[in-house]
């Protein structure tokens, strides 16, 4: 009687704990800076929707990201470093101090990829994330230098206007933001990056950093040309890797036999469907792609996060050997099913809004490409359904019964209600 009265109080303070870090923390720190910035430009930082929201998903992640790594002081020092510089990401304005912070974020991943990864191949997978990111920033940071010696000043999101002409330094603005998205053909540091990074590494590459390709595609489209997108031939075939992209990759999760691979390609399929958002050039389609990485920034994280006690479980993350999950830990089934929902995008999950208003913004494709998009949504379908039966069904290999833990219960139950409701509060 007296165990069970003090599992029940501990179980308490542990939900209390949780609650406080995946709801009170974010809500109150962005209110807080809402209330006193304004929600303006004041010259310094800019805090609009983007922000706003973009803001809220980091704080959420990176105090999850803590959680996680418990104990760990310098890897939860690492965490902070990285906030501190993803948060000055989405809120500065100045062209420098974006890429200051945008590449310093990359380079406290690639620590603690280094510091904390779980095997040798750590190295490999560290330096593919470092020579992919340095082969196209140091020729952005080339442009940026041009451009505030042509401009002789400050440079802002709102204080430059360009000649309509493309030249080859154009071509580095746009390649930098697709690396970090990413697009498929500069997408193989990814993979890599997932299968070595530990769980909070994982939820933060995932989560987050993907995010900052994105948010720097919005905020230097005015900037890009974006009149002539259309009659550009780069543009034009940049739109089709991203289409074209996302079919192959979907493909090529039907097949992945490891689990935490096939999660990291389906965010490459998801950053190629915000991608055709963001090119449809429409207000629906800048919606639906915000809208798609905020689903992204909790699903994706959340998956990852049950598959490290998937992996305590069996020792593996191979498909082939993870069999009957559902005899040894049903309730993880149920998180994993809600996952592989929110992965697969059905209604009514914020997912589902997102690639409507995408579809909806597809009106100009031609009917082969249109065509090409719905097998997209098709094959996302397959995948997501073989994710979950595969672990959950079948005969197991071991017989291993485990009971999941309260804490890994109620940080799913927080990301399937918060990604239920969201949608609500993102249309007010």
């Amino acid at each position: 009687m007296l165990l069970g009265s003090l599992l029940l109080v501990s179980s308490f303070f542990v939900g209390v704990d949780l609650i406080f870090v995946c709801w009170v923390v974010p809500l109150v720190s962005t209110f807080l800076l809402f209330m006193g910035m304004g929600g303006q430009f004041d010259g310094v930082f800019l805090w609009d929707n983007l922000s706003i929201v973009l803001v809220f998903v980091t704080l959420w992640v990176y105090s999850l990201s803590g959680m996680v790594m418990g104990s760990a002081w310098l890897a939860s020092l690492v965490i902070f470093a990285m906030l501190f510089f993803t948060y000055v990401s989405f809120l500065t304005v100045s062209f420098l101090g974006f890429y200051i912070s945008f590449e310093i974020v990359f380079i406290f991943m690639f620590v603690f990829l280094m510091g904390w990864g779980v095997s040798p191949e750590r190295l490999q997978a560290s330096f593919y994330m470092f020579f992919y990111t340095m082969v196209f920033s140091f020729p952005f940071l080339a442009m940026l230098v041009e451009l505030s010696h042509s401009v002789g000043g400050l440079m802002t999101f709102f204080s430059l206007s360009f000649q309509p002409n493309f030249s080859w330094l154009w071509f580095f603005m746009v390649m930098v933001f697709i690396v970090k998205l990413p697009l498929y053909g500069v997408h193989l540091w990814l993979p890599k990056a997932h299968v070595e990074a530990p769980v909070s590494g994982s939820m933060i590459l995932a989560g987050i950093l993907l995010k900052l390709g994105g948010y720097g595609l919005i905020r230097f489209f005015p900037l890009m040309l974006v009149d002539s997108f259309s009659s550009s031939l780069f543009w034009n075939v940049l739109f089709y890797v991203g289409l074209y992209g996302g079919f192959i990759t979907c493909l090529l999760c039907s097949r992945q036999s490891d689990l935490k691979v096939l999660i990291a390609y389906s965010s490459v399929v998801h950053m190629s469907v915000m991608f055709l958002g963001l090119m449809s050039l429409s207000d629906w389609g800048y919606y639906g792609a915000l809208m798609m990485m905020v689903a992204h920034g909790f699903i994706s994280p959340l998956m990852f996060y049950l598959m490290t006690h998937i992996y305590s479980l069996m020792s593996s993350r191979s498909i082939l050997i993870l069999k009957g999950v559902l005899l040894s830990c049903p309730i993880f089934c149920m998180w994993w099913f809600f996952c592989c929902s929110l992965n697969l995008s059905v209604p009514p999950f914020m997912s589902f809004y997102s690639e409507v208003m995408i579809l909806g913004s597809m009106g100009f494709l031609h009917l082969l490409d249109f065509v090409l998009v719905c097998l997209l949504c098709f094959f996302t379908g397959v995948y997501c359904i073989f994710c979950y039966v595969m672990p959950s069904h079948g005969e197991p290999l071991l017989i291993k019964f485990s009971s999941l833990s309260i804490k890994t219960s109620l940080v799913g139950l927080t990301h399937v209600s918060f990604v239920l409701c969201y949608p609500i509060v993102f249309f007010v």
